[in-house]
């Protein structure tokens, strides 16, 4: 099977929402239920890709026409009627656009009325879950750094089926830290957020990232799994948000409400698997994932594809 790997960093505080949470936050995001990573769910990147594809497919070929997306989406999903025809022929490319139309179908399967009537069937590429590898924390030194763990490095290497050595990360106590970098050390210590702890630099760990991610080399920390738990569960962005009555100007009674946020430098990757090796959806260097896009929220830049 074909695959291909991307890394992804939040440019915009992402929320991928888990629904209602029991906790101070109102609305949190999605994560590990056995670890309490914060995670992009396959079906989140599979969505905004698809939305992406309908958009490029009514930009090329129904730019100057009247044919909405939720047509496109409806064909996508494998219904041919007599829309489907009417659509074909506004088309400035009708049979060029029929072929893009199977392309999509195959890559992201289909679903609804066309599924239900044996015309469609599961698509040919496999979106992974987008795990993190890198969190963004408060340091003394270089404004932030980026923090990882010995647990998201060795599934790193499991997901990718790396052969790396990583006995270097034995050892690693909650009171320490690998540095791939010296130049952020104050008397061999990193502060995190209001955190000290002991760090030496690692030649291991920055041989490691500079064959695999070698963009911000000089800012990745690693520390234990404990701590790293620690900071993904307590040291995302929460912001609180209101609704204001347009009669009175102010708050009205109740309407407060707090949303979580993965912060803007964290970095994550997926994988696409392909039964075909040039069946892959087209993935642009700068796409949305999550909610809030209104205000900007959930902008994500495609940093490396392997």
């Amino acid at each position: 099977m074909n695959r291909k790997i991307y890394f992804i960093k939040v440019l915009t505080p992402l929320h991928v929402g888990a629904g209602q949470g029991l906790s101070h936050v109102d609305l949190p995001i999605v994560r590990e239920v056995h670890t309490g990573f914060p995670f992009v769910p396959g079906s989140s990147i599979k969505g905004s890709l698809r939305e992406l594809a309908l958009r490029r497919l009514k930009e090329i070929y129904f730019k100057d026409t009247d044919v909405k997306l939720s047509t496109l989406d409806k064909l996508l999903s494998g219904t041919k009627d007599k829309e489907f025809e009417e659509t074909r022929n506004k088309a400035n490319k009708p049979e060029d656009f029929e072929k893009e139309l199977k392309k999509l179908m195959d890559i992201f399967g289909t679903a609804g009325e066309g599924a239900e009537g044996g015309q469609g069937g599961s698509g040919k590429v496999i979106f992974t879950d987008a795990r993190l590898l890198f969190f963004p924390v408060k340091s003394l030194k270089s404004v932030f750094m980026l923090i990882t763990c010995p647990l998201a490095i060795k599934r790193f290497c499991e997901d990718l089926q790396l052969d790396e050595n990583t006995s270097f990360l034995e050892g690693i106590d909650d009171g320490k830290a690998l540095t791939t970098s010296d130049k952020h050390l104050v008397e061999n210590k990193v502060m995190l957020e209001e955190f000290v702890f002991d760090a030496n630099k690692s030649d291991e760990l920055r041989n490691f990232f500079n064959k695999y991610y070698p963009d911000q080399i000089d800012k990745i920390v690693c520390v234990s799994d404990t701590i790293f738990s620690d900071f993904v569960q307590n040291y995302t962005e929460v912001q609180t948000h209101v609704k204001i009555n347009p009669d009175t100007g102010t708050v009205d009674e109740g309407a407060l409400w707090t949303t979580e946020y993965l912060p803007a430098e964290s970095v994550l990757y997926f994988s696409l698997f392909s039964m075909k090796k040039d069946l892959f959806p087209e993935v642009p260097s700068v796409f949305h994932l999550g909610g809030d896009i209104t205000t900007g929220k959930g902008f994500v830049k495609k940093v490396m594809e392997v």
